[in-house]
């Protein structure tokens, strides 16, 4: 028996196993682990003071989301900000539509109390969430709309909130509402839009920074990318820009985790997150 085990082949196969196990456990237990984030956004040879800070979460797949409420609030209020914004995906294609509303109505509860302002984005599976519903849980849904975000600092930014009209073959890229534009120079513009391809649309001259979600971060990461050339389609994630900051085209951007799952409740080298992002102004 023991010559048996000290087969090398036995010991590679026994060494694989392990690591399976290994990564199978982790995936089961990283949906749990919040990590909460901070991260400043300057456009290069922009870089300036502190001007607005936002909490961001995003894609919280309500029936696969392990993060429990009260995690989800402390991370959210751990640091001052100026707004919450939320990038979408608060069901999995409808379902748990509810679940998820309640989740945020938890969170405006206390930002009302703080006064702080919470708005929020369609994603791609929010199609039957309607604007009343998102109103009734806290939260502003900015259909194409654009909205002021006064910093504490003095400085006022612009929110363009972008809408997403469903599935990647029947999306159609919304433009950018001309509201308030011509109050604000480009360097003070945020887009808030759930899929960070809007990126590769001609509007992206009309703002700076974006904030977006959708990609998970990979979910279930894999070297290469492969997680998004073999179970997804998204342009800038197959570039290798899935999660974290980022910078192209002239724009500066961030794309979140996320806090739920989609499909299955599994999350390995890719924890559920929310961000402080902190902008920059000279």
């Amino acid at each position: 028996m023991t010559d048996f085990l000290m087969h090398p082949a036995v010991i590679i196969g026994l060494m694989i196993v392990a690591a399976g196990l290994f990564l199978l456990i982790r995936g089961l237990i990283e949906p749990y682990l919040l990590e909460n984030s901070e991260q400043d956004l300057a456009v290069p040879g922009e870089e300036g003071q502190p001007a607005l800070t936002v909490s961001l979460f995003s894609d919280l797949h309500a029936g696969l989301c392990k993060v429990s409420d009260g995690k989800l609030i402390r991370a959210l209020f751990s640091s001052p900000c100026d707004a919450l914004l939320f990038g979408g995906d608060v069901c999995n294609d409808g379902r748990d539509n509810a679940a998820g509303l309640l989740r945020l109505a938890k969170i405006a509860s206390l930002a009302a109390e703080l006064q702080i302002p919470c708005y929020a984005v369609r994603g791609n599976h929010d199609t039957s969430v309607s604007r009343d519903d998102f109103l009734a849980a806290g939260f502003t849904l900015l259909e194409n709309e654009n909205v002021k975000l006064a910093g504490q600092t003095g400085l006022t930014f612009l929110l363009l909130g972008l809408d997403d009209s469903g599935r990647h073959k029947t999306r159609v890229w919304p433009t950018v509402s001309d509201a308030f534009l011509d109050e604000f120079p480009v360097s003070r513009r945020i887009a808030l839009v759930h899929n960070s391809d809007y990126i590769f649309t001609e509007n992206t001259n009309k703002y700076r920074f974006q904030l977006s979600g959708h990609s998970h971060g990979g979910q279930i990461y894999m070297p290469f990318g492969l997680e998004f050339r073999l179970f997804r389609k998204d342009r800038l994630a197959l570039e290798g820009i899935h999660r974290g900051s980022f910078y192209k085209y002239g724009i500066c951007g961030y794309i979140s985790r996320g806090c739920g799952c989609v499909v299955i409740p599994i999350r390995l080298f890719s924890k559920p997150q929310i961000t402080h992002i902190t902008f920059l102004s000279k």
